[in-house]
């Protein structure tokens, strides 16, 4: 009779993931389709690397036509205070905030900025992504599925082995192998699925730009440092100095990331506010996705140092996170999550 109950309980969780992983991938807006002309530089950056990857373009570019200048150590200055679309506009406004030029604080800024952020909103409303927040209780339910599980197998194999669990016929622990087999790969299977941010139209988006684009990346005469960083990464730069400030800028964002998010205090208080705060939220199953940026905690809590926001956010100098006036965290959740000197989050792409 347990082991009915145990199987009943997993396979009706099991059917329900399922039921509502396959809605959720089917309601994405269904794509029209576009040549590759009709998608801007930023929207395969973002598809390519999330907000990290368009920041990291957007410097490349301005850095490439004079009208930046990236030096050590990690420092932005501006030479030519002109911007040709909302995205630069982001990186120029986001260095008026950054009084001593640091490139890990600028990327932060343009990170989170209106301009980037509302690149993800219009590529989800065209089908080519989906949002953060779409999926995420059904997320949070296949980790639990999976780890109650796994650790039940686990858990009534020692008690069987031990003898507390006994008696006669079949094992008690083969009669709810099934169901703990079951419920454990549909758990993997549908987090795997929720948790992928771009859809196959987005892909296959990105692989149409690259094959349009291909003569650009490799002819000398029209290399774009923007168009480089979007479809590859900082490393296929041609500039040393650049390439190793935006480098050492992504590590800094992933080793800030991933101590913050291990054991910190404020993890859990803020990992409600991290749900709705954008496109900078890593997937569930990746901490340092996109660079590990994310979405600080509430008012006040302390970041950088001993403790940090939570669901992977971190800042930079102990500044606090949510404080005062920083760039806003996605252009509809319209929360702010940085201050005026520095902000939380890091960078990308991990991006992903």
């Amino acid at each position: 009779m347990p082991a009915l109950l145990v199987t009943l309980a997993v396979t009706a969780s099991a059917l329900l993931l399922v039921v509502r992983t396959v809605r959720i991938v089917r309601s994405a807006p269904r794509p029209k389709y576009r040549r590759a002309s009709q998608y801007e530089l930023w929207e395969i950056a973002f598809l390519a690397g999330g907000p990290p990857r368009v920041t990291d373009a957007a410097i490349a570019g301005m850095h490439q036509d004079g009208r930046l200048a990236v030096g050590g150590p990690g420092v932005v200055s501006v030479r030519q205070s002109v911007a040709y679309d909302p995205v630069e506009t982001a990186v120029l406004d986001s260095l008026a905030r950054t009084p001593d030029g640091s490139l890990d604080t600028l990327r932060r800024h343009v990170m989170r900025s209106p301009a980037v952020q509302a690149i993800g909103d219009r590529l989800a409303k065209r089908g080519l992504m989906r949002h953060p927040r779409a999926g995420r209780p059904w997320r949070l339910l296949a980790a639990w599925q999976t780890g109650i599980c796994a650790a039940g197998l686990v858990l009534v194999l020692l008690l069987t082995l031990t003898g507390v669990i006994g008696g006669e016929g079949v094992p008690f622990v083969l009669q709810i192998l099934p169901a703990a087999i079951l419920g454990t790969v549909t758990g993997v299977v549908c987090r795997k699925v929720l948790g992928r941010r771009v859809t196959p139209a987005g892909t296959a988006a990105v692989r149409t730009y690259r094959t349009v684009h291909k003569k650009d990346l490799v002819s000398e005469a029209t290399q774009s440092a923007a168009l480089i960083v979007a479809l590859g990464s900082t490393a296929l730069l041609a500039d040393d100095v650049l390439r190793d400030q935006l480098d050492e800028a992504q590590r800094a964002a992933v080793g800030a990331s991933a101590g913050s998010y291990s054991g910190s205090s404020g993890s859990s208080s803020t990992a409600s506010s991290n749900a709705a705060c954008g496109w900078n939220v890593p997937d569930d199953d990746s901490h340092t996705s996109w660079c590990g940026s994310s979405c600080g905690g509430g008012s006040g809590s302390g970041c950088g140092g001993s403790s940090s926001g939570g669901g992977g956010s971190s800042c930079s100098g102990g500044s606090s996170c949510g404080s005062s006036s920083g760039s806003s965290c996605g252009s509809s959740s319209g929360s702010s999550c940085s201050s005026s000197s520095s902000s939380c989050g890091g960078g990308g792409g991990c991006g992903g």
